[in-house]
């Protein structure tokens, strides 16, 4: 989850997707923006960012449209991960029956004890306040190196959730 559905939780998608693929993991990922608007693409620079990581395929991306979050997603989701904690609590007032399901991936990076299950960790870091100083950088209105650096950021990320190693 990210605002507009547009740079941040596309570019974590497709690294969470490649993860998946790669280590034989059955994730299904979805992205979705809090405000998002319906149809629009990624922008120019996300693609850029995106090409820097040789792991990662983001060739689907060229085709993603954004999309906001709506009740459909809240209930197919196991986990619902946000770049940001105002994020969290927007989900968390517009989808109460969400609460117990969405923290900041940051947040959940930094703050879920290790070696239990992605649903115990997240649990854990849901009934916590979320904290804006785990949040992921918003690259929009950036130059490409705050692109650049998001993607780098979510990088880390994505790789701590696969192999379940903390910061």
């Amino acid at each position: 989850m990210c605002t507009g559905n547009v740079a941040r939780s596309p570019m974590l998608a497709a690294m969470l997707d490649t993860l998946a693929e790669d280590l034989g993991r059955g994730w299904s990922v979805r992205s979705a923006g809090t405000l998002a608007g319906e149809g629009d693409r990624v922008s120019a620079r996300t693609l850029v960012a995106m090409a820097s990581l040789p792991e990662v395929d983001a060739s689907f991306l060229t085709l993603h449209r954004s999309h906001r979050l709506g009740v459909g997603d809240v209930a197919w989701a196991d986990a619902i991960l946000a770049a940001e904690a105002d994020h969290v609590r927007h989900i968390r007032l517009e989808f109460p029956e969400a609460t117990r399901k969405t923290v900041s991936v940051g947040q959940l990076i930094a703050e879920a004890p290790e070696g239990e299950s992605l649903s115990a960790q997240v649990g854990h870091v849901a009934s916590r306040e979320p904290d804006e100083r785990h949040d992921v950088t918003d690259p929009a209105g950036g130059d490409q190196s705050v692109y650049d650096d998001t993607a780098a950021q979510l990088w880390v990320i994505a790789r701590q959730l696969a192999f379940g190693t903390r910061a």
